[in-house]
């Protein structure tokens, strides 16, 4: 009897470390890698956060087109859905967050890294970094803008890290890109609509023209989107410093607050649509020895849009925070 009593303590003991899991805190991050399907997805205890687009397929041209980018989706805080763009819909070349230059001129260029028609394209060549604990998610690879032959003109190293919780219901997302010339001396230029650091919104607010937007004082006021051209003399909508959209998928409302930072080459010409696609973009050469470095904040928060000033308070400890670390 005393055995069995014995028998049967061990078995309660050892049952649930079998059974259970892997043990995890409810509001810890961890990724999940999915290299068959070219994803990682960022969780925060169950809660997607950030899906991670690295997979690149050319055995057919429907196949290579929309896998000729490297970018991240973004899942709506408090919910399953993803509210970024992927391939196909309106304007294909936009998805969720992604970088990328429409003229990248050097000797034997030049190519365009916003379209991706003629052969180049982004391609992922190695996770470098993937942590999560309790404050923080964080990523970091190596993507190669190639040529058409497979041979890398520029290469970049893309550091993407989420915080929870800094505004209420949402994320904190800081990116980080450098990018290396492969090719001497690079020049990266464009216009506002196809080139720089961009957000789209998921293809169902193109089918509205709902984006709405909010701009720092001195910007006009107006919810409908401000749309400049380069064509514009003098040019106008540089240099805002942030800029946010608010846009509903699903029947619940989302703000995406872009921060720039200032210390990145200007003019920053920034741009806005009413289908959901914003952010900014600027001129720059590459040189082969300094590579170029980029580093933007969003918050991404569900519910109502915060006012001017709480984003202007943001977007200043933003700047105060990178001050800091330069000094």
């Amino acid at each position: 009897m005393q055995s069995m009593k014995l028998f049967t303590s061990l078995i309660a003991i050892v049952l649930p470390l079998f059974s259970a899991g892997p043990l995890r805190a409810a509001d810890e991050f961890h990724w999940v890698n999915q290299p068959q399907e070219g994803t990682a997805d960022l969780l925060y205890g169950d809660q997607p956060v950030l899906r991670y687009m690295y997979g690149f397929d050319s055995s057919t041209d429907k196949a290579r087109d929309e896998t000729v980018k490297v970018y991240h989706h973004v899942f709506g805080p408090g919910t399953k859905t993803l509210i970024t763009k992927g391939p196909g819909g309106l304007y294909p070349h936009h998805r969720g967050l992604f970088v990328g230059w429409n003229k990248t001129s050097f000797e034997g260029g030049p190519l365009d890294f916003w379209h991706c028609k003629k052969g180049e394209h982004q391609r992922h060549h190695k996770l470098l970094m993937q942590s999560g604990d309790a404050s923080q998610g964080l990523m970091s690879s190596e993507i190669h803008w190639n040529d058409a032959d497979g041979k890398p003109v520029i290469i970049e190293t893309r550091t993407v890290t989420a915080h929870s919780g800094s505004v209420g219901n949402g994320w904190q997302i800081d990116w980080q890109t450098s990018l290396a010339s492969q090719r001497g001396r690079i020049t990266l230029d464009g216009d506002r609509q196809h080139a720089g650091f961009q957000f789209r919104a998921a293809q169902s607010v193109a089918e509205s023209n709902s984006a709405r937007y909010v701009r720092p004082s001195g910007f006009p006021e107006q919810p409908e989107a401000y749309e400049v051209t380069d064509k514009d003399n003098p040019p106008l909508h540089i240099d805002l410093g942030w800029l946010a959209m608010t846009y509903t998928v699903d029947g619940r409302q989302y703000t995406v607050e872009y921060f720039e930072d200032p210390s990145l080459p200007k003019p920053a010409r920034y741009s806005e649509r009413p289908y959901g696609r914003f952010g900014a973009f600027f001129k720059t050469t590459l040189e082969p020895d300094k590579p170029l470095e980029m580093r933007y904040r969003l918050f991404v928060t569900s519910g109502p849009t915060p006012s001017r000033e709480a984003i202007q308070k943001r977007y200043d400890e933003f700047v105060a925070e990178l001050g800091k670390e330069r000094k």
